[in-house]
């Protein structure tokens, strides 16, 4: 499911500041944790994708992040059921704080890392595996966890409208066509066995900020399904520029400006 804020502290990315920037509040770094290994390190969330297959675990991707650092794909487990892995690369003097952001409350995820990046897992039992088949190792939440029956987006998602809702990707992708564009549309990479599918296309505007599918359509079986989807791409690292949801669907736009013609003319209500 899918893309979250991202925080740039100078802290972060310098090996120190100064005295000016500690007046400012601006926090340390967060240490990584001592039993995250320093290799394998890779330049591109391709080479995580590819070293999965390498390893035997196929992982097609689902989607990608506008500024290359973090792609979505579904990977197979015994049970053959799809798991949603998010990869994401960061510089090894960020990705302590990287960890700490997502283990902790209100996120809480269960995570795999090592050298420069590091994989959420949606089903926290798939972890082992996947890190053994990656050398790297399993980083568990931190904090009390949400009990099953609460699941952590129950009060942080907007009241989500039950109208419209639409039978199929199409039929989404012709409504987001006649409000901002939706051309060159991709849905080869969907699985059979996701509870959702979802296509990528062009908007047709973005100015600078267009990247080539500017706009992820996702059409879910359910509403849990949604929610699932929702919370995880506002806190997954890769929120999209503009995220906007109705009945049974959701837009992700690489272009905030174009929200409100979404919501107007597609329906739903943007998420942040």
């Amino acid at each position: 499911m899918r893309s979250v804020a991202l925080m740039s502290l100078c802290a972060v990315f310098l090996a120190g500041c100064t005295d000016t920037d500690e007046r400012a509040g601006e926090a340390p770094p967060e240490p990584i944790p001592v039993s995250v290994p320093k290799k394998p390190a890779y330049e591109a969330t391709d080479d995580l994708v590819r070293a999965l297959e390498e390893a035997g675990i196929k992982c097609p991707v689902l989607g990608r992040g506008p500024d290359g650092t973090a792609t979505r794909c579904a990977a197979r487990m015994a049970t053959d059921e799809p798991v949603e892995l998010e990869l994401n690369l960061d510089t090894r003097s960020h990705l302590g704080t990287a960890l700490a952001l997502r283990r902790n409350p209100p996120y809480q995820h269960t995570l795999i890392a090592a050298g420069n990046w590091y994989i959420r897992v949606m089903d926290p039992d798939f972890a082992p595996r996947v890190a053994k088949a990656l050398h790297a190792v399993v980083l568990k939440p931190l904090g009390e966890t949400s009990s099953p029956g609460q699941p952590p987006y129950e009060d942080q998602l907007p009241e989500i409208p039950d109208k419209p809702a639409y039978k199929n990707l199409d039929a989404l992708a012709d409504k987001v066509d006649a409000a901002v564009g939706c051309t060159g549309r991709d849905d080869d990479d969907n699985d059979p066995a996701l509870n959702w599918r979802f296509l990528n296309c062009t908007t047709g505007r973005g100015g600078q900020q267009r990247q080539e599918y500017c706009a992820d359509l996702a059409v879910y079986d359910d509403a849990r399904s949604r929610d699932e989807g929702l919370w995880s791409q506002i806190t997954g690292g890769q929120t999209p520029k503009g995220l906007v949801a109705g009945s049974n669907w959701s837009v992700a736009l690489c272009d905030e400006a174009l929200v409100d013609d979404v919501v107007k003319r597609v329906g739903g209500v943007e998420v942040r």
